[in-house]
């Protein structure tokens, strides 16, 4: 975790989280949802924005540098863990949020959860792309 590819990695997704999160949640999301709901808070300053996310990739790339033999190595093995931890974050939170919220439609929980999902395969696939990694694991051997 410690190498210069992790925190490398870490900067150049963390710059595309911010940019596909500003596209998505800041300019579409926002005039089309966002904005007509009294819950937001919309004087957040936008530097804690940015720092979430980073702190969202290095969380990410943290789990993938442990977990990511089971995945592969590379872009490909990247994505596929991005997609399995995106589902795992994702559609949970989301729903949670729609439950717990009054003016959370129901429609933007899964707007935000398939967004989710297809932004940790893109992150997933930046951060393997460029930490490398090893061959997937061994299948355990099947019982008799």
């Amino acid at each position: 975790m410690k190498s210069g590819k992790f925190w490398l990695a870490v900067l150049v997704a963390g710059i595309v989280a911010n940019v596909l999160d500003f596209v998505v949640q800041a300019q579409v999301l926002t005039h089309a949802y966002y904005a007509k709901m009294s819950v937001m808070k919309p004087d957040t300053a936008i530097g804690l924005y940015v720092f979430a996310d980073f702190v969202a990739v290095l969380v990410l790339a943290w789990v993938y540098a442990k977990v990511g033999s089971i995945f592969g190595g590379g872009m490909k093995g990247g994505a596929t863990a991005g997609f399995y931890l995106g589902v795992l974050v994702s559609f949970p939170a989301y729903h949670f949020v729609f439950l717990m919220f009054k003016e959370y439609p129901y429609a933007l929980a899964w707007i935000n959860t398939v967004y989710g999902v297809i932004w940790y395969v893109i992150l997933g696939a930046i951060l393997g792309a460029m930490m490398g990694g090893t061959a997937p694991a061994p299948a355990a051997p099947k019982a008799a």
